[in-house]
């Protein structure tokens, strides 16, 4: 076989290539432009994304990021290409030509199984349906707000069309959207507990789920993204569940682990075991 004829070598993770507005991301983290570091912000990205697509149960290899931006920060990041679209460029016009034109590209040259796109702009449903046709899954990102589909429609109907069109979701709350571009890194996880002790946890958090009527768990759904933990009664109850379950009290690990899974349960946004999530003690 000649090299002109050698296949493509594809790796053991299905190869993925994200494409950023930078925009987009400064709205999902709640800053505005004075809080902006566009350099610091490229820096954490990339580790930052492979850690949200692990917890969100996608094991990708992530080939490069393009970072769409209207100014050069200047910095060398690798794995990263920096995009830049006019200044004057308010209604976003020259971005989604770009991103389009990069989209469709890589989709052409059949070298990615997905791509993560992170841009509320529905003008590129088109270029992600083409995407989707090509056999190229699709992966947005988003922050809590898209855990309720029905309330989206109403508050931001062009942004939710565009995301139901993915094939997933990928959803991480604003606080942590912003630990990434702080240049700071993603958000460190526990140490994780033991494959059987969290086969167990897991099986209480499903059982007090399934006990839950519908009105409980549509209530939880809506309330638990703007929470920092869980209400008192159900973290009472969950832990008096897992003793019951282990026939002993958790430790302070563990009582985290089990609250983690519970708000995973709750508002599908999915957690590594032994995520941080909000200390109730």
């Amino acid at each position: 076989m000649t090299p002109m004829n050698k296949p493509f070598h594809r790796s053991a993770e299905p190869v993925t290539v994200a494409l950023v507005d930078a925009r987009y991301l400064r709205w999902l983290a709640r800053q505005d432009e004075g809080q902006a570091h566009e350099g610091s912000a490229r820096e954490g990205w990339n580790e930052g994304l492979r850690q949200m697509l692990a917890r969100a149960g996608l094991r990708l290899q992530l080939l490069r990021t393009y970072w769409y931006a209207d100014r050069d920060d200047q910095a060398v990041v690798d794995e990263q290409t920096l995009r830049l679209v006019p200044t004057a460029d308010v209604d976003g016009v020259a971005l989604v030509r770009q991103m389009a034109s990069d989209l469709q590209a890589l989709v052409a040259g059949g070298r990615v199984d997905a791509v993560c796109i992170a841009s509320d702009d529905d003008r590129l449903m088109s270029s992600i349906e083409t995407a989707k046709l090509a056999g190229v899954s699709v992966y947005l990102l988003a922050d809590e707000r898209a855990q309720s589909m029905p309330r989206l429609m109403q508050q931001d109907p062009t942004w939710a069309r565009l995301l139901r069109e993915a094939d997933r979701r990928v959803l991480a709350r604003s606080s942590e959207w912003a630990q990434t571009l702080s240049g700071r890194g993603p958000m460190v996880a526990d140490e994780a507990v033991s494959d059987e002790l969290d086969a167990a946890l897991r099986q209480v958090v499903r059982a007090w789920w399934d006990d839950l009527v519908a009105d409980d768990q549509d209530t939880l759904r809506e309330e638990l993204p703007g929470q920092r933990g869980l209400p008192p009664e159900v973290d009472r109850e969950l832990l008096v569940r897992a003793k019951n379950a282990l026939g002993r009290s958790l430790n302070f690990q563990e009582k985290r682990v089990l609250r983690s899974f519970a708000r995973e349960r709750a508002t599908g946004v999915a957690a590594e075991p032994g995520a941080v999530v909000q200390d109730q003690e």
